[in-house]
């Protein structure tokens, strides 16, 4: 039923370029040249469509998946049962992945088998709060504790992070239909000219106007299937900006700029990078803050920032073994909080770090409260920063709905170019007649 509703679209899509371009009073074998470009760029779309669904789909299972296991494992405390649970609300490809993770933990019996069951499930949907989630949920099955309370506060992320994507999804839409706004608005206002002056002037049987409307019309789709591809977007992925190559080359520069002295134009191009890794680490930060954060339910303060170590975003690979570092040095002193990315000053960042200072020495009911206040902070800090990364990602995308427009003044310009020649030739003709 899809293919046939999908196939109806692209035949509605190609009979609309096609009506377009005759009422650009365009000649028949360029309507036809037109019909068939449009036709061989329809797969293109329906590709891109396709992934659409399929991202939607897949970030929806996965949502679905993960407040499901928080439900039932809140109740029962136990891995499969929760995945029987899980499995009885999914669906299609995550119904499947499931069954094969229940499968896997019945049928291999060892000590790391939750592990290498759930693994399945995380190289399918690949997602860091997934995995923070089966973690978290392993060492409760496997040591125990009390957990409920961090287990809202999972359930609480979640629900949050799905908002923010719809609204984001929301914003994405809009994009789109703003740049179909855009090239609707256009090429009304190019075919209009055609339609401004009396037949006996008319330019339209003009090769240059033939072309250059041909050209506009497919320029339009183009941009339209490229917007469509620009802005669709595997909401389970995680972008990285900035390269280790990039990232280590200008760690090394603001190193250097602290123990050299540094030219005028030297000291410009630091702060410049300075600026840009800011924005890349807050971009991180909250997600590694957070791992951190759930693991203090079974570790110290340090175990979990060691631990945290080999999963942490590459741009703060280098802070943290400098942490760790310090605290060998100053193992019971506020100096490796203080000295976190202090070279980058980021006061937010380290102010959230050094709430982690006091928490060994705490009860385990304060433990508890420094640990939520540092989650609250670091709720927020994670909203600024994944609209930051949404920004970046739609990039380009968003301020295309002005490129129909461009395109378009350049076709006006032809078309009064062409109009004033054949005024002109027309006057000399009355002239050379007079």
């Amino acid at each position: 039923m899809k293919k046939v509703k999908y196939f109806r679209k692209y035949i509605c899509i190609i009979a609309i370029v096609v009506g377009i371009a005759f009422a650009y009073k365009l000649e028949l074998p360029i309507v036809i040249a037109i019909g068939v470009i449009t036709t061989l760029l329809m797969p293109m779309l329906y590709k891109e469509e396709k992934k659409k669904s399929y991202y939607k789909k897949k970030f929806e299972d996965l949502i679905s998946y993960m407040e499901q296991m928080c439900y039932s494992f809140k109740k029962s405390g136990k891995i499969r049962p929760s995945l029987i649970d899980a499995q009885k609300i999914s669906d299609g490809e995550m119904k499947e992945i499931i069954e094969e993770v229940i499968v896997n933990i019945d049928s291999k019996m060892n000590e790391d088998i939750y592990e290498q069951a759930l693994k399945i499930l995380e190289e399918e949907y690949y997602c860091k709060r997934l995995i923070s989630l089966h973690e978290f949920i392993i060492k409760i099955e496997k040591q125990g504790g009390e957990f409920e309370e961090y287990i809202n506060i999972i359930l609480s992320d979640i629900k949050e992070w799905s908002d923010r994507t719809e609204l984001f999804r929301r914003d994405i839409d809009r994009i789109r239909r703003n740049v179909l706004i855009s090239i609707g608005a256009t090429l009304l206002t190019c075919g209009f000219m055609a339609y401004l002056i009396p037949k006996e002037y008319s330019f339209t049987g003009n090769i240059v106007y033939q072309i250059s409307s041909m050209i506009i019309i497919l320029i339009m789709l183009v941009i339209y299937i490229f917007v469509y591809k620009k802005l669709n977007i595997d909401w389970l992925k995680e972008e990285s900006f900035l390269n280790p190559e990039m990232v280590d080359k200008y760690y090394d520069l603001i190193m250097k700029s602290q123990n050299e002295k540094i030219k005028f134009m030297d000291k410009l191009s630091i702060n410049k990078v300075k600026k840009r890794m800011r924005r890349e680490i807050s971009k991180v930060f909250p997600d590694w803050l957070r791992q951190v954060a759930l693991n203090l339910q079974q570790q110290t303060v340090q175990s979990s920032i060691e631990n945290s170590y080999d999963d942490a975003p590459y741009i703060l690979k280098r802070p943290i073994r400098h942490l760790l570092i310090d605290f060998e040095e100053y193992p019971i002193g506020i100096e490796p909080y203080d000295n976190f990315l202090q070279e980058l000053d980021m006061p937010e960042i380290q102010s959230s770090l050094k709430m982690f200072y006091c928490i060994n020495e705490l009860s385990k009911e304060e433990t508890y409260k420094q640990t939520n206040a540092i989650i609250d902070r670091n709720n927020k800090m994670l909203k600024q920063a994944e609209e930051m990364k949404n920004k970046d990602r739609i990039g380009l995308a968003g301020t295309l709905s002005a490129g129909p427009m461009m395109v378009g003044v350049v076709k006006i310009i032809i078309d009064m170019v062409l109009m004033i020649l054949v005024f002109t030739s027309a006057l000399g003709n009355v002239m050379n007649g007079g």
